[in-house]
């Protein structure tokens, strides 16, 4: 970052705190790095890089990426309705400007009907916007859960890849012009998307003054002239049955106990050591039809070990921030996993064949996991299907490195820490939610506890011993159940 933009972001964080800027969210944004707009309306927009979170690891990649999201003007770029699965949100591109003379809308006209093909016309899906849309006929997403799954898997440094998130807002007549009252036309005739409808319908009903109850009150700031929500970007492939589970007791608590009976959740829970522990998990996982027809029976036990490491982090971050429609959107990428000088070191896999400065290294090629829809958390109201379905409990397994960091953050956020005035200050959450937080993380580390201290759990899972060792029997560093 440059002299001069940080002391134009300086003077644009002081003005706002001065001003006292409406939010609609219930905290405040303290030290956010703010990249400030204003519409053809002469609407006053933001984008704020959330302040980093207290001990947690942000990558080169996370700080572009959050730099490259805050420098997207809504004015050059062509925003099209999302017009599949059960929630709207807005797909924006960046566009060939002379092949479309400049216009923006026309863009938008010609090419954003044709759903996920409209990206074919444009250079690039530059990311999506996405708002808090809760209402008793619409589907669930909450834009400042998106952010705190966000920050919260950098505090605990996880291997599933979760999304970078900054926080925007948008002028809402041009989001009403140029985004819902199109996605509007485009889903009238088209079937089955009887959600989404229904949710793009409730924008058109908050936007045009017609409903201003609580639900609507949400996703307005700025004395109602802005709608604010998330900017993101997904990227991976969804897993089947292997790692999503078989789905087959239907939505809701069944599907929930259905992730449970795959490979990595039965491996967790065996009492046998890691290497034994896989062998079972595959073995009574393939006991499902379903699962035997896509689980070979020798899968790569160094893919199960981190698996379980996989599972033990999402079902973590589910547990403390409550994302309700977890099971069947979880995603994967292919990367490349190789020890160099003892440590751990992984790139993304583009194909088979591994690349030519990793040779001397044997990496393996392994799926890893991605979380791309964490917009239905945090939120009270929202049901906790990783509480509701103990998945914190009867665990025999458990990362050493995740447990100690759950530990410090109970502790931080009972003493109300640094990282506890990072959410009160920083997080755009409010008291309760802060509170409900709070609490949530504090019964997931005793539980945990009391499981270490009686035995029954043991802080021994490390995928990277399998790497290169299917049935790795290294002995396991003794670590503390009370590690502060």
């Amino acid at each position: 970052m440059t002299y001069a933009r940080r002391n134009f972001l300086f003077i644009t964080i002081l003005l706002w705190v001065i001003s006292g800027l409406s939010t609609a969210v219930a905290g405040g944004f303290e030290s956010g790095a703010i990249t400030p707009y204003v519409s053809a309306n002469g609407v006053s927009e933001q984008c704020i890089e959330i302040a980093p979170m207290p001990k947690a690891h942000y990558s080169k990649h996370d700080l572009e990426t959050q730099s490259d999201y805050c420098s997207i003007d809504f004015s050059k770029v062509a925003l099209c309705p999302k017009l599949w699965s059960t929630s709207p949100g807005t797909i924006i591109f960046d566009i060939d400007v002379d092949k479309f003379g400049g216009d923006y809308t026309g863009f938008e006209r010609q090419q954003c009907a044709k759903g996920h093909h409209a990206k074919e016309a444009a250079i690039d899906k530059l990311a999506s916007f996405k708002l808090s849309v809760t209402y008793k006929t619409t589907s669930a997403t909450y834009a400042p859960s998106s952010w705190t799954y966000y920050h919260l898997s950098r505090y605990f440094k996880t291997g599933v890849h979760v999304p970078v998130a900054v926080y925007r807002s948008l002028d809402k007549q041009v989001h009403l012009e140029r985004v819902v009252k199109p996605a509007l036309k485009i889903v009238e005739g088209r079937h089955g998307l009887k959600m989404l409808k229904a949710g793009w319908g409730f924008l058109n009903s908050v936007e045009t003054g017609q409903d201003m109850g609580s639900a609507g009150k949400e996703l307005l700031t700025g004395n109602d002239s802005l709608v604010f929500g998330v900017l993101l970007d997904n990227k991976g492939d969804r897993y089947g049955v292997t790692f999503n589970g078989t789905r087959e007791s239907g939505w809701g608590v069944g599907q929930n106990y259905d992730f449970q009976q795959t490979a990595p959740y039965l491996a967790l829970r065996s009492s046998l050591p890691v290497a034994e522990a896989i062998k079972t998990g595959i073995h009574d996982a393939r006991k499902n039809p379903k699962m035997a027809k896509k689980l070979s029976a020798n899968r790569a036990p160094a893919q199960v070990a981190f698996w379980m490491n996989d599972a033990l982090e999402i079902t973590l971050l589910d547990y403390i921030l409550g994302q309700q429609d977890r099971i069947g959107n979880i995603d994967y990428q292919w990367r490349w996993f190789w020890l160099k000088d003892g440590k751990l070191h992984t790139r993304h896999a583009t194909g088979t064949e591994i690349p030519a400065d990793l040779v001397g290294y044997k990496p393996v090629r392994l799926q890893r996991t991605a979380i791309n829809d964490n917009d239905a958390g945090v939120r009270r109201g929202y049901t906790n299907y990783a509480i509701k379905t103990d998945m914190l409990s009867g665990l025999r397994h458990y990362s050493p490195h995740l447990y100690k960091k759950l530990a410090y953050l109970a502790k931080d956020l009972q003493s109300e820490g640094e990282i506890h005035q990072w959410f009160v200050k920083s997080s755009g959450l409010s008291s309760r939610e802060i509170g409900a937080i709070t609490e949530k993380t504090q019964n997931a580390f005793a539980l945990l506890q009391s499981d270490c201290e009686s035995g029954n759990l043991k802080l021994d899972l490390k995928p990277a011993d399998f790497l290169y060792n299917a049935d790795s029997t290294k002995p396991s560093k003794e670590y503390s159940c009370r590690p502060y």
